[in-house]
């Protein structure tokens, strides 16, 4: 009886993995949010900015004067193998032009309307009221 239970374990271990991203990459950037150099970010009328890094880039929104979320920009849909972008229209939409899923900028969620399971691929953001740090969460 104990060789059947190895088994299943080994079994629903292997295959609880298939669904893992892979997508993301190496992150490790600081930026100084309240500059010039950074308007849409800071005080403009859009709260995000594309940067480069990870695996097809980084986004960064601004949820509040403190609080910022990293998002990898390779879509988590498995297959899909697309670029996210956010939506000009309402700032807010993270869209795969590739598979058409959307995601909430604010947390990353995906919206009830889409077909995606799985939350955006983040990464660490930690601001210290002058530089916003962007890095891997298990560094």
């Amino acid at each position: 009886m104990k060789k059947y239970w190895c088994i299943l374990l080994l079994i629903v271990g292997f295959t609880a993995c298939k669904d893992d991203f892979d997508e993301w990459g190496y992150v490790n950037f600081y930026i100084e949010p309240d500059t010039t150099e950074y308007y849409n970010l800071n005080e403009g009328t859009r709260c995000w900015e594309y940067f480069e890094g990870g695996n097809r880039g980084v986004i960064i929104f601004r949820n509040s004067h403190y609080e910022f979320m990293a998002y990898e920009r390779s879509c988590v849909v498995k297959n899909c193998k697309g670029r996210l972008e956010v939506e000009e229209d309402n700032n807010v939409i993270i869209r795969c032009q590739k598979c058409g899923n959307e995601w909430l900028g604010f947390d990353g969620s995906p919206l009830s309307s889409s077909s995606a399971t799985r939350m955006l691929y983040s990464y660490c953001a930690y601001y210290d009221g002058w530089r916003l740090y962007v890095r891997n969460c298990n560094n």
